[in-house]
């Protein structure tokens, strides 16, 4: 013997599920004017009110064939399914009322097949059985939301490059021949003890960013470097000069020094 279906949660939310197929045997309001052009309203909460489209042609044996998912806002138990049928003109106002239903939604626990097809009897206002509808009706329970996903994949913080590194470079490092430094970070390996030498680039130019100062000017030769100039002495100083002055007669005469 099969296992009745398990009932839904009354703690979760619920939807009914309910296809309006067909009506037939429908009493024709229109009958002084002609055929009857018969639609169905259909709610759960009367703020909440769903209708089908009107069958111009199926008169008093309509075909609808529509399906509707109503939330179930109000208790269970205290909550029903109801549905009018109206013959559409657009001239009457009011619109005539053909029938109506009413079912308890307590009396449908036991339902979740929606495509079991279930057969009512419709009342006229004035409460006399006339004409059916058919119906499949399930109540279901109400799919949660699911989480958005998102778009893009966030990866860990170690796969982000960092521009402060753990291990700068030794702060002694040159820039050989002003070439650019690789972008990627690494340690070099230790400095021997010996000072370092000091290199200019020869081309100073071309990379303002790694310029070295130009030696300082060497000192001029204290003696012999110095050009001599009409009406002065001579440039090196009397203990350097290789001859000595003496006077001879009338004129001055060049004595070779002491060690020639």
């Amino acid at each position: 013997m099969p296992r009745p279906p398990p009932l839904p949660s009354p703690s979760r939310p619920l939807n009914l599920d309910v296809t309006i197929v067909s009506a037939k045997h429908l009493k024709n309001v229109n009958w002084r004017n002609g055929d009857l052009k018969p639609y169905a309203i259909v709610w759960v909460n009367t703020d909440r009110r769903l209708a089908t489209k009107s069958d111009d042609s199926g008169s008093t044996c309509p075909v609808w064939n529509e399906r509707f998912v109503i939330p179930i806002t109000l208790s269970i138990t205290d909550a029903s399914l109801s549905i009018e049928i109206f013959h559409s003109n657009p001239s009457d106002v009011p619109k005539p009322l053909v029938g109506t239903l009413c079912v308890p939604l307590k009396d449908l626990l036991n339902s979740d097949d929606s495509n079991k097809l279930r057969t009512f009897e419709l009342r006229r206002p004035s409460g006399r059985a006339h004409g059916k509808i058919r119906l499949k009706l399930a109540i279901k329970e109400r799919a949660l939301p699911s989480q958005p996903v998102p778009d893009y994949y966030s990866p860990p913080s170690s796969y982000y490059y960092s521009t402060s590194s753990a291990h700068p470079p030794p702060p002694c490092a040159h820039h050989y021949r002003g070439y650019l430094p690789s972008p990627y970070t690494y340690s070099l390996p230790s400095m021997s003890p010996s000072p370092p030498y000091s290199y200019s680039a020869p081309y100073l130019g071309y990379y303002s960013g790694y310029y070295s100062p130009p030696p300082p000017p060497t000192p001029p030769r204290p003696f012999l470097d110095r050009q001599l100039s009409y009406g002065e002495g001579p440039s090196a100083p009397v203990d350097y000069s290789p001859y000595d002055w003496k006077p001879k007669g009338n004129k001055w005469a060049r004595l070779p020094p002491a060690w020639m």
